[in-house]
């Protein structure tokens, strides 16, 4: 039976440049090679949106000054960071058809690379996840609809699990009973970003709301055991990233959790966004090491392989300086340094 890979799993995307069929082939190629293609495959679309409207119908039409004009049109509409991932797709797509033969030069050798803006993602406070997690809890107590109950616990479940173990949506949503282990503790997330198989251990909090979570199920719906972990009931429909993300913002929104992403100070403010319960997960704990006095370096390459990163180069995206981790770094330095007498006599410094 053949595998079924991430192109499967790619949305219809239906380009309409004359570049469409090679673009169809170089997905197809990257994916053969193991890499993921969903990114690859949204920025080609706006690559090929912008082609179709500009009448650009044969390769000798691409060159640099094309390219910059594709930098203007988009200026002040995204952020040069997305301009960035759009010039690498392309820049990728040319190499490939470079080496197929179907062009001779690439436009994208002397395109500028644009200069970044400073981005502050939004970190979950305690507060914050303390009134969202509330709020499932109090949906449990206040309802006496069994099923309205159950959603609510399964939504708490769900995202808890997404705070407490750092996953990606993506992990969540593809767990099954299968990889639960209530005796041992443990999670096993096969064959996620970067191809990378890992066993995690949980905490006894998670451990009993998937236990909880599974019992109840079956006993209000018949639901066996076996099978994915978070599904919508009695229509038994699995959880995807787009509802898991949209039900997060309405719940932010009616919490009053929720803003906009804000340009202040030259600085863009992050959306709190449902990723962002990943990036609280790495913070949070970091802060608890530098709370706990632990050997801090000691600990991140332990981090790095719980999240699934391949390198700690990765993990460190997620690492957001906050006011309490700076406050908390401050204290360690002081508590190192300030007995040390850096003026033994300063006598002749009046």
């Amino acid at each position: 039976m053949r595998k079924v890979t991430e192109m499967d799993k790619l949305p219809e995307l239906n380009y309409e440049s004359f570049l469409a069929d090679a673009m169809r082939d170089y997905l197809d190629y990257l994916d053969h090679l193991g890499f993921s293609t969903v990114m690859q495959a949204y920025n080609l679309k706006c690559i090929d949106r912008f082609l179709v409207e500009n009448q650009v119908r044969h390769c000798e039409q691409l060159n640099t000054r094309l390219m910059i004009g594709f930098v203007d049109q988009h200026k002040g509409r995204v952020k040069a960071h997305t301009i960035r991932l759009l010039r690498h797709t392309f820049h990728g797509l040319c190499r490939y058809l470079i080496r197929r033969g179907w062009m001779a030069e690439d436009p994208m050798a002397g395109f500028p690379i644009p200069k970044g803006q400073p981005y502050r993602p939004h970190v979950f406070s305690a507060r914050e996840l303390s009134l969202f997690f509330d709020s499932f809890k109090m949906q449990m107590v206040q309802t006496t609809d069994p099923a309205v109950r159950f959603r609510a616990l399964s939504w708490y479940t769900f995202y808890h699990l997404l705070y407490a173990c750092g996953l990606r949506v993506s992990e969540a949503v593809a767990l099954t009973t299968s990889v639960y282990s209530t005796e041992h503790a443990t999670l096993f997330i096969e064959r996620s970003k970067f191809l990378k198989d890992r066993l995690i251990p949980i905490s006894r909090k998670v451990c009993a709301n998937l236990d909880r979570l599974l019992s109840e199920r079956q006993q209000r719906f018949g639901v066996a055991r076996e099978g994915l972990m978070f599904l919508f009931l009695p229509e038994s429909r699995p959880y995807n990233r787009a509802w898991a993300s949209q039900y997060f913002r309405r719940e932010l929104q009616r919490l009053g959790l929720y803003h906009k992403e804000e340009y202040d100070g030259g600085v863009f403010n992050g959306t709190p966004h449902l990723h962002e319960l990943r990036r609280a997960f790495a913070v949070h704990r970091l802060l608890k090491w530098y709370r706990d006095k632990a050997d801090v370096n000691a600990k991140l390459p332990l981090l790095a392989t719980y999240m699934g990163h391949s390198y700690f180069g990765h993990t460190k995206t997620y690492l957001t300086l906050t006011q309490q981790l700076l406050s908390e770094a401050g204290h360690r330095f002081a508590r190192s340094f300030d007995h040390l007498d850096w003026v033994i006599d300063d006598s002749k410094l009046g």
